[in-house]
């Protein structure tokens, strides 16, 4: 019973199987492994690309079209506060106005239209410079101040910009300059000190 399942020790008077393997055996005698087609290697589709920018341009688009429904909401207020009532002679009628209130409510609603805008207009500039993280915004401008000349290291850069000013402002600023990295270098050497002490 255990063998019939295939468990168990197998006796060696066991039949073979009654369906014979009709697949007939093919012996290759060059040693040489079997020719494959060659397939290009298959590319990883790109990352889907994160549009900052337009989530920036539409969140804008709905502050800016909610900032100007309150303030219509707003003013269609002020004017109805306004209208005096039915039998009253427009002489008379003196709405409720807080000077104070009045002008918290204008500057709220005047920087929430001026933010949303800024917003708004802002996402739309980032989408059409092509802008969606800080290393896009750092290639174009350096493109822009390099003007297509290959890029410099930051230590030439700062060479540059101190040899300019030197040249500009004289040689007080070198002395100003020398006395600031003598301040440095003793600072080092107070670190370096302190370190070799404890």
């Amino acid at each position: 019973m255990v063998s019939l399942f295939g468990w168990g020790s197998g006796s060696s008077d066991a039949k073979p199987s009654s369906t014979p393997d009709k697949t007939p055996s093919i012996q290759n005698d060059d040693p040489s492994p079997p020719s494959t087609l060659s397939q290009p290697p298959q590319t990883q589709p790109p990352a889907p690309k994160d549009n900052r920018n337009l989530k920036l341009f539409f969140g804008g688009m709905a502050f800016f079209s909610f900032s100007l429904w309150v303030t219509r909401r707003a003013h269609i207020k002020k004017r109805i506060a306004c209208t005096p009532p039915f039998y009253t002679s427009s002489t008379y009628h003196q709405p409720n106005v807080s000077g104070a209130a009045e002008a918290l409510e204008a500057l709220n609603l005047a920087t929430i239209n001026v933010l949303s805008f800024g917003m708004m207009s802002s996402g739309a500039a980032l989408y059409a410079l092509d802008i969606n993280n800080l290393e896009d915004a750092r290639r174009i401008m350096r493109a822009g101040i390099e003007g297509g000349t290959p890029s410099k290291s930051d230590e030439e850069l700062e060479q540059d910009v101190t040899e300019w000013v030197t040249k500009m402002l004289g040689d007080r600023f070198q002395k100003q300059l020398e006395t600031e990295r003598a301040k440095k270098q003793l600072e080092v050497a107070k670190a370096e000190s302190k370190e070799k002490g404890n």
